[in-house]
């Protein structure tokens, strides 16, 4: 299968074309040309070089930030047009992804963490930490914004570490070797780190994730694409007067329960409120703050060394913004047991992706389990 991916999310606009893991043509633009004048030809001179079509092509990538509010428009506008005229699967890979992979591509697969960022200026970046393990490279901490001390808190040394983005890794270093000092004074035996060269093209790392997403089943129309925004633009928050809109995760509280409990209905999921009321008896609960408000909560509950994820719930007005994923991450990184397992109905394509994103595969399948009518699919990780 011929893989067709492009990126615009930075001052270069790349396209690539990649099949079976090798990548057959790739072309670039440095010139500064506005992505929306450059992007078709690109395209086109690639295709004609290989003597194909877009009816050639089985898979259609591209990225979606975070980065140029513009760039990522004009990538996924294109993309959906070709897939709302050809009905070609397209998938959306976001930029701190895509370093990862260059990554991976650059050291070769062997268990590691990738820190990936990108300048989000005023010492503050867009962020994310992979983990590459077992030949499959999962998210261990979601994608976020923040300012460039905070970052290194949520990394462990306890595989080597690959550092890559624009963020000069003299900005962070000071950061890094602190929280690598504190594991030694904890008597562990923290692995190294390293910066990786920056990578300025993304094309041909979005085509090869994208690949790998595919053959998990990840994949979509023009309705499953959409920009990754991890804040704001500036303009609007200042016009809002928001000041801070990143989640915060923590253990609930008996005042906590009491909101959400007379909230009820903005947290729509299966559990009725008496089973919600129970299971609060016996679980342990985090919930997701944003600023005053709390947008969701994940139900926990440990048997010896596994962690059994029981109901993992966003506030309806809060979907798609990051809400669970900060819950997940919370818990990967957090609770210190040797598997973590979870249910999910079968139809909920949207919260399979989620999952298959933080390294759960399906192990199992409990025929018509929800209501008598939706089959229950078993996940671990």
């Amino acid at each position: 299968m011929k893989v067709l991916a492009l990126d615009t999310s930075s001052t270069i606009c790349s396209v690539a074309v990649v099949e079976k893991n090798k990548v057959l043509r790739e072309r670039h633009d440095t010139s500064l040309k506005e992505h929306s004048v450059a992007l078709m030809p690109m395209i086109k001179d690639t295709l004609n070089d290989l003597k194909i079509t877009l009816k050639d092509i089985g898979l259609i990538a591209c990225g979606i930030g975070p980065g140029s509010f513009t760039g990522i428009r004009i990538g996924i506008a294109t993309v959906k047009a070709f897939n709302d005229a050809e009905q070609i699967p397209i998938i959306g890979i976001n930029s701190l992804e895509a370093q990862a992979y260059a990554v991976i591509m650059q050291k070769g697969i062997k268990d590691c963490k990738i820190l990936s960022m990108i300048d989000a200026r005023n010492d503050n970046a867009y962020f994310a930490i992979y983990r590459m393990h077992n030949e499959h490279l999962t998210v261990f901490k979601n994608p976020e914004a923040t300012n460039i001390s905070e970052i290194p808190k949520y990394l462990n040394f306890q595989e080597p570490v690959y550092v890559v983005g624009d963020v000069p890794i003299d900005r962070i270093e000071t950061y890094l070797s602190a929280e690598r000092s504190k594991e030694e004074a904890q008597g562990k035996q923290p692995a190294t780190y390293e910066a990786v060269e920056n990578v300025e093209t993304l094309a041909e790392a979005i085509a090869f994730a994208a690949q790998n997403k595919y053959e998990l089943g990840i994949h979509g129309d023009s309705n499953s694409v959409s920009p990754m925004y991890l804040r704001r633009p500036q303009a609007e928050r200042n016009l809002i007067g928001l000041k801070d809109d990143s989640i915060q995760v923590y253990e609930m509280g008996q005042p906590e329960f009491e909101i959400i409990k007379n909230n009820y209905k903005k947290f729509p999921n299966l559990w009725t409120m008496e089973e919600f009321t129970d299971d609060q008896r016996s679980s342990k609960y985090y919930i997701a703050r944003q600023g005053e408000e709390i947008v969701g909560f994940v139900s926990t509950k440990k048997v010896v060394d596994e962690l059994e994820i029981m109901n993992l719930v966003t506030r309806e007005d809060k979907r798609n913004q990051g809400v669970a994923s900060n819950l997940l991450s919370y818990i990967i990184r957090k609770e210190k047991v040797k598997q973590i397992n979870l249910e999910v109905s079968d139809n909920n394509i949207v919260a399979k992706n989620l999952y298959f994103e933080f390294g759960f595969r399906i192990v199992g399948k409990r025929n018509n389990y929800y209501k008598g009518k939706e089959d229950a699919i078993l996940m671990s990780l």
